[in-house]
């Protein structure tokens, strides 16, 4: 082992460790991560009994979070090396980093290409070199905290004297100890209760600092939160107080020239804490940022001046500070609270340091996985928002939102609490709000148990500036909605007696505002009692479905609320473009979002067409226009339809609505059924019934509505009771009840009267008990399988109404669907290439296949098996081999003359398996050289108690049996070449039996 050992730099007991961070999960999470791995971890410690359990598990979680690492990862926009495998291992280290991957093939014999490729290698690989290192130290103890050499040999951090490096490798060392130390780790991952003193492994002193979550400097020290002090004096950063100063060589950085700091760049390294440190003091490397958070804690270490210019966003580098932070943009387990926080605050001191950067510049917006430039307001962002960049980190898992309200303090909120009133915009009446705010008004009447407000006007410029509705007297109350540009967000109703409205422009461009008005329900006045919603429930097993499942529903309502009224459910479908329903199912989904109207829909009346979007019937002087659908309203007794409208026009007499419980769709009113109408010149919402084709008015009730705003609708039609319930924006507008209600129904009808009429996102549910039965396959309730493995291809829908007509949020499970078995696999070959028929070794057999495809849930392993029959499995029983299209299967004892047939099967993402395929057989030939047993003894004539070396010379052999006469005895009588003792004055007769493949020969 010259390359560890010429490498060694000082045993961590002995010496003092520079510097010391925390990455281990001890104090990230309250629970462990799930390691889908451990079975494999497992295997390998079976194989490699001497590996302590426990170091497998930590080592991956410090390097990354148990998730393989491909070749396809992204690359880290520092240039930091790439690490490959569930085991965080590095291949290329750029003439820096050590390169583990490449000498932990060398070492375990297995590829590197097998390593990278399947997860299960890699950690083999890893465990047979841990193993090797163990016994080439020379080290007997089970105890991972005496195996320090072992974890210094196999890291990628150099074997330096750079201090930084030094600080960078003990950090990963501390990391792997501290998940091993863990009790809630080795119950969770169910490895021994090792007697681990951290304290005295790195001395009490470093441990009492390196165990601490808080570190902070004063101007002579670093200390934990406790006091005691740890890094020297000339570590300590005297730009930012909380962070440790490891500075970067000057080959990494460069002057500003000038340039005025800006703006802030937000990173993911693609790698660890420890290699990011490590990375920064190459010289090769061309890269460096201002600072570097760690997950584990949010400790931050500062590398480079923020008056010097760091390398890390290319051409936008002059004027930006970067932050880079640990983890992997895949995988929001590194973005934990404590880096987010720790973050923030390097940025909070950067906007009051006199760089002019305004805290509210810092992007809030939606996460994305691809470049999103962003213009020059925005001055907190990430590496994918700067001009002429081709790195996306953050990525998509980055919450900006929460990290905006990190970074800027809530401003003072102003109070309105009278029962009613009305809120504009800074600009008021008339003017615009101005640049740069974030204002917060909290609307919360006295002693209200309900609060309403309506916007009569909403003006904001678009996808720039933006208003939050929270539910509640707070920001970390339930967000009801985001809104931006002229979309009127309608009238909106709280749960409570408090609405909190948040608003937020940026640096440039303002428009007119909005006006809102406020109404209240007071709870000891006469108001309804119950303003709670229920809440809907429903959830089946996560697992692929390949047949009918049943779906579990749970609604309440709260204690000493007005009890449950109705329990709803629907089931939708995507056929690959669309998400749709069965109507004969008794359900209905159409988001009118296609190119062109679906054919289910007829035509009967009016200007139907599909714009922008929406349904849109655009023949205004038409008095009653008909599109209609079918929809099976018989089966059921509870229904419920949603959907949203606009009517506008330049009429008088403007009116819209829909028609449910049809029976005759083509006819002028429906046949018999039910519409409800609404009226925007008159403010009315009228329930009719028709009754062979004739319709009568059952409910005019007043109602305010406005032309061209957009309405959530919602109507509940019970046969059993005969109610009808009309709700506008969640809040109730009209409730009638048929003593006599239709019981049957098979279309669905939208109409309209002298207006234009828009529609959009239509569906229909209806009742559920605790379970139902979902059917699968065509003709079904979800009639589509997957067309791809992470799209589902259903979804189950649910919704709960109370007595008092409150009615709950919709909650949904999405469902994967799969009845279609892989296609089978094509061209097994025997052997490692082309085909062949014959062999002479025994002990093991090759075979090799074209992949299968899964269109739907993709491939998810292919499995093999070997018999002395085509199809059999009497030699090797199945045998999963992942991914792999090929195998070795070593370790056999075949019979010469014998033929072996491979059958291979595929099994998809769903658990469905393919119709088995047999190769054509391969024959087991005896080789057609037999041994042949010679020798030649040395010193034939010898005195009593002399031995003679017996020197074998015989070809084609594998085996060797010596004998000899007279008493004389042999060293080993099975030994290639023994020695023969001579015991007494004689002669002596030596045999040797060669055995070889193909046969005996005596010599």
């Amino acid at each position: 082992m010259p390359y560890f050992k010429t490498n060694r730099i000082y045993n961590m007991k002995k010496h003092l460790l520079l510097f010391l961070t925390i990455l281990s999960a001890n104090i990230i999470f309250s629970q462990s991560i799930f390691n889908a791995y451990q079975q494999e971890m497992d295997a390998a410690y079976q194989m490699y009994p001497k590996v302590p359990k426990g170091v497998l598990e930590g080592w991956s979680f410090t390097m990354t979070h148990f998730s393989h690492i491909e070749e396809s990862i992204q690359e880290s926009c520092s240039g930091l090396p790439k690490a490959y495998t569930v085991m965080g291992l590095t291949e290329d280290g750029q003439g820096y980093f050590r390169n583990n991957l490449v000498n932990i093939s060398n070492l375990s014999g297995y590829s590197i290409a097998d390593i990278k490729q399947n997860p299960q290698t890699a950690i083999l690989a890893f465990a047979a070199t841990y193993d090797f290192l163990l016994t080439d130290f020379n080290i007997t103890s089970t105890n991972p905290k005496d195996h320090i050499e072992v974890f210094e040999a196999l890291a990628e951090i150099p074997l330096d004297h750079n201090p930084v490096n030094n600080f960078a490798l003990n950090s990963h060392i501390y990391s792997v100890l501290s998940f091993v130390a863990k009790p809630t780790n080795q119950a969770y991952y169910n490895f021994p209760n090792y007697q681990i003193d951290l304290a005295q492994v790195f001395g009490a002193t470093n441990y009492a600092v390196l165990s601490s979550t808080n570190v902070s400097t004063t101007n002579v020290s670093v200390t934990n939160g406790q006091g005691v002090n740890y890094v020297p004096v000339q570590m300590k950063s005297t730009e930012y107080g909380p962070a440790i100063w490891n500075p970067a060589p000057s080959c990494n950085y460069s002057s500003r020239s000038g340039t005025a700091v800006s703006a802030i760049t937000i990173h993911t390294i693609q790698g660890s804490y420890a290699g990011a440190i490590s990375w920064s003091q190459n010289c090769s490397s061309n890269v460096s940022f201002h600072y570097v958070v760690r997950s584990s804690d949010g400790q931050v270490t500062q590398m480079v001046l923020e008056a010097n210019k760091g390398w890390h966003v290319g051409s936008e580098n002059p004027y930006t500070i970067g932050i880079e932070h640990e983890g992997y943009v895949s995988d929001p387990s590194w973005y934990t609270t404590a880096l987010y926080s720790g973050s923030a605050g390097i940025c909070k001191d950067v906007t009051i340091s006199g760089y002019g950067i305004n805290p509210l510049r810092t992007y809030y917006g939606a996460s994305s996985t691809g470049l999103n430039v962003l213009g020059g307001c925005t001055k907190i962002k990430g590496h994918q928002h700067y001009p002429n960049q081709s790195h996306t980190d953050p990525g998509i898992n980055w919450n900006w939102p929460n990290y905006y309200k990190l970074i800027n303090d809530n401003p003072a909120i102003s109070p309105l609490t009278t029962a009613s009133g009305t809120l504009f915009d800074t600009g008021g009446a008339t003017g615009n709000y101005a640049n740069d705010e974030r204002e917060l008004y909290l609307i919360q009447p006295v002693g209200a148990t309900n609060v309403t407000i309506t916007f009569n006007a909403f003006d904001i410029e678009a996808n720039w500036d933006y208003m939050f509705v929270y539910d509640g007297a707070t920001t970390s109350s339930p967000l009801i909605g985001t809104y931006t540009g002229t979309t009127n967000p309608g009238t909106l109703t709280s749960n409570g007696g408090a609405r909190l409205i948040e608003f937020r422009s940026d640096c440039a461009t303002t428009n007119a505002g909005w006006e809102i008005v406020w109404n209240s329900t007071n709870g000891g006045g006469g108001g309804t009692s119950d303003v709670t919603a229920p809440i809907s429930t429903v959830t089946s097993p996560n697992n692929w479905k390949t047949q009918d499942f049943t779906a579990t529903f749970t609604a309440t309502d709260e204690t000493g609320g007005s009890g449950l009224d109705k329990k709803l459910y629907q089931v939708i479908d995507f056929d690959g473009s669309d998400w749709r329903a069965n109507a004969n199912s008794g359900f209905f989904s159409d988001n009118f979002d296609q190119t062109a109207i679906h054919s289910d829909w007829t035509n009967a009346s009016g200007t139907w067409t599909l714009l922008g979007g929406y349904l849109d019937q655009s023949d205004e002087a038409n008095t009653n226009t008909n599109i209609y659908a079918d929809l099976n309203q018989n089966a059921h007794n509870e229904w419920f339809y949603h959907y949203a409208m606009k009517i506008n026009g330049s009429g008088t007499n403007k009116r819209a609505g829909f028609h449910f419980m049809c029976d005759d769709a083509t006819l002028t009113n429906r046949g018999n059924s039910y519409f409800v109408w609404f009226r925007t010149d008159n403010n009315k919402i009228q329930i009719y019934k028709v009754v062979n084709d004739v319709f009568s008015l059952e409910l005019d009730q007043p109602f305010t509505l406005n032309d061209n705003q957009w309405y959530d609708v919602k109507i509940a039609f019970s046969k059993t009771s005969g109610d009808i319930d009309v709700w506008v924006d969640n809040a109730i507008g009209a409730t009638w009840n048929d003593a006599t209600p239709f019981t049957s129904g098979n279309a669905i009808s939208f109409r309209s009267g002298e207006s234009y009429y828009q529609v959009n996102n239509l569906k229909a549910y209806h009742e559920h008990g605790a379970t139902e039965l979902v059917t699968v396959g065509a003709n079904s309730d979800i009639r589509y399988q997957n067309t791809n493995s992470t799209t589902p291809s259903g979804r189950i829908k649910s919704i709960a109404i109370d007595v008092a007509k409150n009615v709950s949020s919709i909650a949904s499970q999405d469902i994967n669907a799969d009845w279609t078995t892989p296609s089978l696999v094509t061209s097994v070959n025997d052997g490692t290439a082309a085909d062949i028929d014959n062999q002479t070794n025994n002990t093991q057999l090759s075979a090799n296949w074209t992949a299968s495809t899964d269109s739907h849930s993709d491939i998810e392993r292919y499995w093999y098996a070997i018999g002395s029959t085509a199809g059999a499995t009497d030699v090797v029983n199945w045998t999963d081999n992942w991914f792999n299209t090929s195998f070795t299967h070593t370790g056999l004892s075949l019979n010469f003359g014998s033929t072996y047939y491979v059958t291979v099967k595929t099994e998809n993402g769903a658990g469905l398996i393919s119709t088995e395929v047999t190769a054509d057989g391969i024959t087991i030939d005896s080789p057609t050289n037999p041994p042949v047993a010679g020798f030649t003894v040395f010193n034939s004539s010898v005195c009593s108690g002399d031995s003679i070396l017996l020197s074998n010379s015989s070809s084609d052999a594998t085996t060797y049996v010596w004998t000899i006469n007279n008493g004389a005895t042999l060293s080993s009588s099975t030994a290639a070449n023994p020695y023969a003792y001579i015991t007494a004055t004689g002669t002596y007769d030596i045999e040797l039996t060669a055995t070889g493949p193909g046969g005996s020969d005596v010599s």
